[in-house]
């Protein structure tokens, strides 16, 4: 069994509020230890998925010992805020319900008290809105930016892990750097497939696989909603032994200062400390 790890360091000053933060790190490596071969993988968890979760805990020890990964994740910037609704407040009732949907799936729906999950099912296979609202408790100091801050977060985080490795006097290959997110399927609420195909062409060196109804297997895909309501590990294994990946160990990564510019703003990615540190100026 893989060996587990978590610590906590110092992470990046929120860019909308600057205070001090911590950012917890996990990771698993192989139980037969790290060698020249040995590369890294970084998990992140999408809506509803969390590091602390068993899912993802079996993912890391997983992966660890079957490919020969160190295998990392972080409780990154926001985090807390997209995971599950807490306390939504919804304005509902039966007589509403069954001018849209039948009477067996408006019984369907509150055949008890949780029924929130059974009128998201129904309701997906109507064109039908629902209106409800969730006190946050996101603030300028932690909030799901989905940008910049969660970016940096993960990055450091497998820096730090490299650094980890080589202080501890293990080779490992460091071209061998894999990330492993999951959004993904035709029918995807958040993002169109067509307009995900489209990004795909600005992006070097991306390859985009979609998966549509007629690839779903029950095995490794089970819908072409969000998440494709996959198996996760049976995913990265299809999508490992069906594409060849070359990791050429001669190759060497260096991490160098990068600034981007857009019309309002200067944004530079100072790596000199190792651990990325982000500046932002005005134009």
């Amino acid at each position: 069994m893989a060996k587990e790890h978590s610590f906590e360091m110092y992470g990046h000053p929120s860019i909308y509020n600057p205070k001090t933060r911590k950012l917890k790190i996990y990771f698993s490596e192989p139980y037969n230890g790290i060698n020249d071969s040995t590369g890294i993988l970084l998990l992140i968890a999408g809506f509803g998925g969390n590091a602390n979760s068993n899912f993802y805990k079996k993912m890391r020890t997983y992966f660890a010992d079957n490919h020969n990964l160190v295998v990392v994740q972080c409780d990154y910037f926001g985090w807390e805020f997209m995971q599950k609704p807490n306390n939504i407040s919804i304005n509902i009732n039966k007589t509403e319900l069954l001018k849209t949907f039948s009477k067996s799936e408006v019984n369907y729906i509150f055949q008890d008290n949780n029924f929130w999950e059974r009128l998201l099912e129904v309701a997906n296979k109507y064109n039908y809105n629902i209106f409800c609202s969730e006190i946050l408790d996101e603030n300028l100091s932690n909030f799901n930016d989905m940008g910049i801050m969660q970016a940096i977060d993960n990055i450091s985080a497998v820096i730090c892990i490299m650094e980890i490795i080589k202080d501890n006097c293990y080779k490992f290959n460091r071209n061998k750097i894999i990330i492993y997110g999951h959004s993904h399927g035709t029918d995807d609420k958040l993002i169109s497939n067509v307009d995900k195909k489209q990004f795909a062409k600005h992006v070097d060196k991306l390859t985009y696989n979609e998966i549509s109804h007629d690839k779903i297997d029950n095995k490794v895909f089970r819908s072409t909603s969000h998440g494709l309501n996959a198996d996760f590990i049976k995913m990265y294994d299809y999508v490992m032994g069906n594409n060849k990946i070359d990791f050429d160990e001669n190759k060497i990564m260096k991490l160098e200062t990068v600034e981007y510019y857009t019309k309002e703003r200067q944004y530079c990615i100072d790596y000199s400390n190792k651990i990325p540190h982000l500046t932002i100026l005005d134009t």
